[in-house]
């Protein structure tokens, strides 16, 4: 796919900072971009697990939600002078069409203008619109050492959105397919690489990082992910740390993963996947350790995940919240190999989560929670990780602690 780029140095490194805000999404982390000529910045999702970038439009002929204000308007095509529609005939939109899997031709054909349909998770979110262009610009706030920007950045114009609660005006896919947003500004670099951290929680604050990065950290190999255009890493072993009592969950070999033991790496994601026969040891091991604690299986959870209450949620439940654990460190430890050596021991925060309906639930789920033999490396998981993905070395580099 051809682009237009505006005529600027390469940059050496451009970082935005990344932030998570449960009023606005209560799983995803949100970046800032900015679109259009005069720009105007949008907060989005942060979404490793997806190609497609997209926004709220108007005129929003179907149906969007409200964006409050520190997301930003929702993006109005007729206030940018460099506002462009991509034509049906185009290679973009063929590529699109293909890559995306839209089963009708993709284009209003008296207007000539290219349309895309996205889904996600299953179908539970969705966005349908035009093919666009228009002026992308990155950084340039206060704490940003560079500022990198796009003439032709090619994206969704979303005139039905179904996004459940979520108050985003987008999001911003980073996966392998060439009209991805880091595919699209990757020839402005001088090393095609980038890294992020998401934060911890709401008090932290993280970063993207585009462009080359010496920070370091422990290497593994990226694969591809097959049958999405989407980064891949090798799972070798996951283990659990009961009472001092070590239990292999999955165990396989260091150097050379099978295609079932490839996880997503999926930054967009809030659980991580499972196999449903890796999922049920996972049950075997936790379920009793758990109750050792004092919680007892929350059935309501569903089959495909494991959430837990102690007595006293029980009979208040669904009049107040759950409270969260007295002492986190007591709750069972998880490992997780990956190929060549890396391992990561997950701090307990990132193991577990709160919900405020169902109580404290694992950070893991079975994998037909979305789709059955997909496994996925969670957001809850990853947080507070720093992750290079190296493209031309094909590796991540995990380092730990970071945000």
């Amino acid at each position: 796919m051809q682009q237009q780029q505006e005529e600027e140095e390469e940059e050496e490194e451009t970082s935005i900072s990344v932030t998570k805000d449960s009023k606005l999404n209560d799983f995803a982390f949100l970046i800032p971009v900015k679109l259009g000529s005069p720009a105007v910045q949008y907060l989005v999702t942060m979404d490793t697990g997806s190609s497609l970038s997209w926004v709220q439009c108007r005129p929003c002929t179907i149906k969007c939600h409200v964006q409050p204000a520190k997301v930003g308007p929702i993006f109005d095509p007729s206030n940018s002078s460099t506002f462009r529609h991509v034509g049906c005939s185009t290679s973009i939109c063929s590529y699109l069409g293909r890559t995306l899997r839209i089963q009708s031709k993709a284009c209003m054909e008296w207007e000539d203008i290219c349309l895309y349909t996205m889904s996600y998770g299953g179908g539970w979110a969705y966005s349908v619109g035009k093919v666009v262009t228009d002026r992308l610009v990155l950084g340039g706030g206060e704490t940003t050492r560079t500022t990198l920007s796009l003439a032709n950045f090619v994206f969704g114009c979303s005139m039905d959105t179904q996004y459940s609660t979520h108050k985003e005006a987008g999001i911003f896919g980073l996966g392998t397919s060439n009209y991805s947003f880091f595919e699209q500004i990757a020839p402005l670099l001088s090393y095609k690489a980038f890294s992020y951290c998401l934060p911890s929680d709401e008090a932290h604050q993280g970063y993207l990082s585009i462009g080359p990065d010496s920070s370091g950290g422990v290497p593994t190999p990226m694969f591809p992910g097959t049958p999405r255009p989407v980064y891949s890493i090798g799972m070798t072993g996951l283990t659990v740390t009961v009472n001092g009592e070590v239990r292999s969950l999955v165990s396989g070999s260091g150097s050379s993963p099978s295609p079932s033991s490839l996880m997503v790496v999926d930054s967009g994601a809030k659980l991580t996947l499972l196999l449903a026969s890796t999922f049920g040891q996972l049950e075997d091991a936790i379920i009793p350790a758990m109750e050792s604690l004092g919680y007892s299986l929350n059935t309501a959870a569903g089959q495909h995940q494991l959430c837990f209450l102690t007595e006293s949620d029980r009979q208040n439940y669904l009049q107040r919240k759950p409270p969260p654990p007295s002492n986190w460190s007591a709750l069972p430890v998880f490992h997780i190999s990956f190929t060549l050596g890396l391992t990561l021991t997950l701090p307990p925060k990132n193991a577990f989560y709160l919900d405020d309906i169902l109580g404290l639930c694992s950070s893991f789920a079975r994998d037909d929670y979305l789709e059955s033999g997909y496994q996925i490396l969670g957001n809850l998981v990853t947080k507070s990780y720093g992750i290079t993905y190296d493209i031309p070395r094909k590796q991540f580099r995990f380092r730990t602690g970071e945000c």
